[in-house]
């Protein structure tokens, strides 16, 4: 028997689909990412142009669609309703950039269909962060934290406090940062084996400790934006981050 889900969602990507319809990718608590047809609103008509204006992103939306018995994922969802709730996350100048950036990654890294209750909290708070903040440090450091938020709902944990060989952080001591990995002491691979001399960060002791009790730090900023910039291309390939882009510009 076909049954109507009803969820909280937000827009991370948009795109025209046929004449009328747009292509819609959502995040929602218990679906996870998962793309979504909507009709029949690139019209002239007003209530086409009202959706219109509710599509956008950082919009917190209600929506539902009729899931199908005869499929175990709902695939591709025909949207059956589509309204704006009370909750809007004013993003604009370079908040409004980091916020693409977020909605970039949440795009290319999740898994579709996959439950993300926790990062959809995540996220939420991740974009009220960044509507109040006014300088380029806070976004920083709520870029880092959401990062290392995502990298954790993908089963990858940032190891902050032991190192690869599960020895204590020491706070005096510099690390080299490997992906799959995790910080080793300089001179652990120099005799060890050639596989990991090239990609790696360095970072110092006192960063990794100062992050593993979000301790905001000015000073360790550039070494944790080091870290998950390698993290996450790691993962995600070759292919460049379209929004960073946007900053330099």
């Amino acid at each position: 028997m076909a049954k109507e889900i009803t969820q909280q969602a937000l827009i991370l990507h948009r795109r025209d689909y046929r004449e009328t319809s747009l292509l819609v990718t959502f995040l929602t608590p218990e679906y996870g990412k998962f793309n979504a047809i909507v009709k029949g609103v690139r019209t002239k008509s007003k209530i086409s142009q009202i959706k219109q204006a509710w599509l956008q992103p950082f919009q917190l939306l209600n929506i539902s669609w009729i899931e199908k018995p005869t499929t175990n994922l709902p695939g591709l969802v025909n949207l059956r309703q589509l309204e704006p709730t009370k909750v809007r996350f004013p993003l604009d100048g370079e908040n409004n950039i980091c916020g693409l950036y977020v909605n970039e990654l949440l795009y290319r890294l999740l898994y579709p269909h996959v439950e993300q209750e926790i990062l959809f909290q995540s996220y939420q708070q991740t974009l009220y962060d960044l509507a109040t903040t006014n300088n380029r440090i806070d976004q920083a450091w709520v870029l880092r934290q959401f990062e290392c938020q995502l990298l954790m709902s993908m089963g990858v944990g940032l190891q902050t406090t032991v190192d690869a060989q599960q020895q204590p952080i020491q706070t005096h001591k510099i690390y080299h940062y490997y992906p799959e990995l995790g910080a080793t002491d300089i001179d652990y691979f120099q005799s060890k084996d050639s596989l990991y001399t090239a990609r790696y960060t360095k970072i110092s002791g006192e960063c990794l400790l100062k992050f593993s009790r979000l301790e905001k730090c000015e000073t360790c900023l550039n070494d944790w934006k080091k870290i998950f910039r390698m993290l996450i291309t790691h993962y995600l390939g070759n292919k460049p981050i379209q929004t960073r882009d946007l900053f330099q510009s």
